[in-house]
C-alpha cells in the first residue's frame, strides 16, 4: 500500500530547509536558497560499454601484426581472412623456416608481454626473463612516454647514468629471451 501524500510532504520539507537562513549560516558548505535543494541528473541514455577496450585493442594489434608477418613470410598471394584463418595460416608458416619460426615466437612474446602488462599480470611474465642489459630478473613493466609498454630493469649497476634507468621495448626482451633460449638448446 502506497501513501501518495509522502512525497508531497518531503518535497515541502526540502523547500523549507531551504529557505530556512538557519541551515546556511557564513563559512557553511551548504548552498542557500533553491540551488540546496537535490540536484536531478540525466540517467544514462545507452548502455556501457559491454567489454574492456584496452584488452579489445589488443586483440586489434595482435591481428595486424599476424597480418604483417604473414605478408613478410607468406608464399600465397591470398592472406585468409578471419581471427582464426590469419592465426593458424601464420602458425602454419612459423613451421616453414627458422627464419619465420624465430620471428613468429618473438611476435607472439612480444603480444604476451603487452597483454600481461594491460591486464596487471606481468609479474608471472615479464618476472621471468632476463634483463638484455645485466642479464638479471628485475625487469617491471613500465609506460613509455608514447603511452605504450617498456620493460625497466631496476638494477643499479644495469642503468646507463646513474639514477636513470635502462628501458628495453618489448620485442628487445622477446628477442633476447628466444635468442638466448635458442642459444642454450643448441
Amino acid at each position: 500500500m502506497s501513501h501518495p501524500q509522502r512525497a508531497p510532504q518531503s518535497t515541502a520539507l526540502a523547500y523549507a530547509i531551504a529557505d530556512d537562513d538557519h541551515w546556511s549560516t557564513a563559512g557553511s558548505t551548504r548552498i542557500a536558497g533553491a540551488l540546496a535543494l537535490p540536484e536531478r541528473r540525466a540517467t544514462r541514455a545507452s548502455a556501457g560499454t559491454p567489454y574492456n577496450l584496452s584488452v579489445y585493442d589488443l586483440v586489434l594489434d595482435h591481428d595486424r601484426a599476424l597480418a604483417e608477418f604473414a605478408e613478410r613470410h607468406g608464399r600465397d598471394l591470398v592472406i585468409p581472412t578471419g581471427r582464426t584463418a590469419l592465426a593458424d595460416y601464420a602458425a602454419s608458416l612459423a613451421e616453414s623456416s627458422e627464419a619465420a619460426r624465430v620471428d613468429y615466437e618473438q611476435l607472439r612474446l612480444t603480444h604476451d608481454l603487452r597483454a600481461a602488462l594491460t591486464i596487471g599480470d606481468a609479474d608471472g611474465l615479464l618476472g621471468k626473463l632476463e634483463c638484455p642489459g645485466c642479464l638479471c630478473w628485475s625487469l617491471v613493466g613500465t609506460r613509455n612516454p608514447a603511452g605504450g609498454w617498456a620493460a625497466t630493469c631496476r638494477v643499479q649497476r644495469c642503468a646507463t647514468e646513474p639514477g636513470v634507468p635502462r628501458v628495453f621495448t618489448l620485442a628487445a626482451v622477446a628477442r633476447h629471451h628466444i635468442a638466448r633460449r635458442d642459444a642454450a638448446a643448441a
